[in-house]
């Protein structure tokens, strides 16, 4: 099996939290429908990870709750964190497996943009799905919670 990775920005959340804590913003209810919306589209595509990689953030470990049963470590290093520290993350996951990432914007863009050439901006819940040719990364597609619906689901295209 091909390396794989899925980079996913956190479902739609509340903007504020009851604590007035950032890291502790829980999802609203669009959140909520595109955690389970997103985790069907990835099944249907055979791209469920082995294993997870989650910010701390109540918003990231609501989305990961609602989507799957997968291991996961979580990250507190990857709450809010710039390229410097997501590259080191993703060019380092195990071969031969499929990782989730899951995290925020806008170090998910700019991971994503660095990885692939091209920046393609990132809603919530939106998921890049990457292989790994040799020593570089190809960008498969990006799933958006907003081009899915219960008939289609349509990627969006890479140019």
């Amino acid at each position: 099996m091909s390396t794989r990775l899925i980079i996913m920005r956190h479902a739609n959340s509340r903007p504020e939290s009851d604590t007035g804590l950032d890291h502790d913003r829980p999802l609203n209810e669009q959140g909520l429908a595109e955690a389970s919306q997103m985790s069907q589209a990835l099944i249907d595509r055979d791209w469920m990870p082995d294993t997870a990689l989650i910010s701390s953030s109540k918003r990231t470990q609501e989305t990961f709750a609602l989507m799957m049963d997968v291991p996961c470590e979580i990250r507190p290093e990857i709450y809010l964190a710039g390229l410097d520290t997501l590259l080191p993350i993703a060019t380092g996951i195990e071969e031969g497996k499929t990782t989730l990432m899951l995290g925020h914007n806008p170090g998910c863009e700019m991971l994503i943009a660095t990885l692939c050439g091209t920046y393609h901006p990132i809603s919530t819940a939106t998921c890049a799905l990457f292989t790994k040719d040799g020593p570089h990364w190809v960008l498969e597609s990006v799933l958006r919670p907003e081009a899915l619906d219960r008939f289609k689901r349509v990627p969006y295209e890479v140019e």
